[in-house]
């Protein structure tokens, strides 16, 4: 969807297409990015969503064991198309683990060392943000 804004006084044509609910492609000026968005609350509805999301995240660490090692993170948002490897595989480090897709496009995400996979959070078709951890290793 084409967009026109206006900053300090300057016109720009801006393209905008979105990846997922709160992730956007973005193209001013021939120059493309990729954004992530985040709702902003009233205060009442932040209250209860902290709320919401803190007993959420709680839940979920007492269902799941303390993983071990390092953290392997989403270097850009987008989704999960393939999961290469399962745990209890030893990995080489520039091995790829998983496959990300975003834009479009197929990303490798490799183990940054040699180790063992400990833990895989995430699951084929789950939309991820940057910085997200994916796998765990020792």
């Amino acid at each position: 969807m084409k967009y026109e804004v206006t900053v300090q006084g300057k016109k720009y044509e801006v393209d905008v297409r979105e990846i997922s609910p709160k992730v956007f492609e973005v193209q001013v000026n021939g120059k493309k990015a990729v954004i992530e968005v985040e709702k902003k609350f009233e205060f009442a509805e932040f209250q209860k969503a902290a709320i919401t999301e803190r007993r959420f995240q709680e839940a979920r660490k007492e269902e799941r064991p303390k993983a071990e090692g390092r953290a392997i993170t989403a270097p850009m948002a987008g989704v999960v198309t393939k999961i290469l490897k399962k745990v209890g595989d030893r990995v080489k480090a520039g091995e790829t683990v998983l496959i990300i897709e975003a834009m479009k496009m197929e990303n490798p995400i490799s183990s940054p060392e040699d180790g063992e996979i400990t833990e895989i959070v995430v699951k084929e078709g789950d939309k991820v943000g940057s910085g997200d951890v994916l796998v765990y290793l020792k």
